[in-house]
């Protein structure tokens, strides 16, 4: 909601508070935790903070492969942000 309306901050803060408590719900390699960095991951790199956008994505990548598998549909959303990311910002990343 607060992202929608353009509250990055207030945005931000909310996602910050969902992925302080889903690791010690869930078990901090839970899907649903790298579900949580890669909103944050969105978040950041709508706010033009490409530095933090691919530091979430990544480990919400990491997440998704290691308890998911490499080809699982569940990583498909993280491989297109960070895909974005590299083609709108000519990011470079080193795999």
């Amino acid at each position: 909601m607060y992202d929608a309306k353009g509250d990055h901050e207030k945005a931000l803060e909310y996602y910050m508070k969902s992925l302080a408590i889903r690791p010690g719900a869930l078990g901090k390699n839970h899907p649903d935790v790298a579900s949580s960095y890669n909103k944050i991951g969105v978040l950041y790199h709508g706010m033009d903070d490409n530095d933090k956008a691919l530091e979430y994505y990544t480990k919400s990548l990491s997440i998704k492969q290691n308890e998911l598998g490499e080809n699982h549909s569940d990583l498909i959303p993280t491989y297109n942000n960070i895909g974005n990311l590299c083609n709108t910002e000519g990011i470079m990343i080193k795999h």
